[in-house]
């Protein structure tokens, strides 16, 4: 028996405006996605290569004060690789601190909130997101920030999925046995890394295949088959009771 859900934020609870995580209306005011696309592939995939290293190196923090810092420096990166763009480092810190404090960057999915309060009535609800401080902020003003009762995020970890820390934190923050759980993410190793600790993995095909420049989750989504799907995350309540999703699970 199912007793414990949890999430994914990205492109299951909400996503971003112009579905692109670090190409952002701020920095679209000081060069432009043409510009961005001229440049050849390679160039641009090295470049925001070099700045998601130096956010993965630098991945543990707790505060939206050290991830604005944190990005001034990704995007400072990405400047200094990419001068074409034409943006100056005083740009970096607006760009950086646009993402971070700026909520109006996100869009919450049609029924997210609706469907997490429905699923509350039966299960234990939790988050397992790779991401930073500034998503207590989203969630907040999607009037959602209150609704879990776990939330296991990358930042506080100072690591990512698929690696075990995610799912061991969030199982034992949960109090369930992982059999008594499924996890709901876009990215099916993210499922795969859950399935070895035991969880059962729910794909959700809400994301759309933009590929972005250098993102290690640019990947277009292949559903093979291996975990049951939802197009939405409104379709969760119904797959859980399915006879689908009892055969697959097995």
């Amino acid at each position: 028996m199912i007793k414990g859900i949890f999430f994914d934020l990205g492109w299951t609870i909400f996503r971003p405006v112009n579905d692109n995580w670090f190409i952002n209306q701020k920095m679209l005011e000081f060069t432009s996605m043409q510009t961005i696309e001229s440049l050849p592939l390679e160039k641009r995939n090295a470049a925001f290569n070099k700045a998601l290293k130096y956010l993965d190196d630098n991945h543990l923090l707790f505060s939206e004060e050290e991830e604005i810092e944190q990005f001034a420096e990704f995007y400072k990166i990405v400047a200094d690789e990419l001068p074409e763009l034409g943006i100056s480092v005083e740009q970096a810190a607006e760009i950086a601190e646009f993402k971070v404090a700026d909520t109006s960057n996100f869009i919450f999915y049609d029924k997210a909130k609706e469907t997490v309060l429905e699923l509350k009535e039966k299960y234990k609800i939790g988050i397992i997101s790779d991401t930073w401080p500034s998503a207590e902020r989203i969630l907040k003003s999607g009037g959602m920030d209150n609704l879990f009762d776990t939330k296991t995020y990358s930042c506080n970890l100072g690591t990512w999925k698929p690696n075990e820390k995610m799912y061991f934190h969030a199982l034992e923050q949960m109090g369930l046995p992982p059999e008594q759980t499924v996890f709901v993410d876009d990215w099916e190793p993210n499922l795969d890394g859950a399935a070895v600790c035991g969880i059962h993995g729910i794909l959700i095909k809400s994301r759309n295949n933009s590929i972005i420049p250098g993102q290690r989750f640019s990947e277009n989504i292949i559903d093979i088959g291996k975990y049951p799907s939802i197009n939405a995350i409104d379709e969760l309540p119904n797959l859980l009771t399915s006879k689908q999703f009892e055969l697959k699970k097995r």
